[in-house]
């Protein structure tokens, strides 16, 4: 028995140090961009998940900017300022303006 305890606890604790190293700092933001594109972010320490109308959530990295938090992945770019991110991906040569319609903390 004392073994089967042992084990038990020790995947637990496994299992929940593996979960806090991903929690996101709000469990998701949800945008409606000026083109109809809806995004819902979850910001993480280093990065965020974005999920583009409802597809499934990408990851991308947070990168130095001058102002606000920029993250990007694949020819994607998610610029956080405020209340308000700008949405560009590398098939479209103009940003959406995006404006929060939900956060989730």
């Amino acid at each position: 028995m004392r073994i089967f305890t042992t084990t038990f606890a020790a995947i637990a604790a496994t299992l929940l140090s593996g979960c806090m190293t991903t929690q996101p700092a709000n469990l998701g933001t949800t945008y409606e961009c000026d083109r109809g594109t809806r995004l819902q972010v979850s910001y993480l320490r280093e990065g965020a998940l974005v999920r583009i109308n409802g597809a499934r959530a990408i990851p991308f990295r947070e990168t130095p900017s001058n102002a606000g938090s920029v993250y990007e992945s694949a020819g994607n770019r998610l610029a956080r300022n405020g209340n308000t991110v700008t949405w560009n991906t590398a098939a479209r040569s103009a940003p959406e303006t995006c404006r929060v319609i939900n956060t989730i903390q």
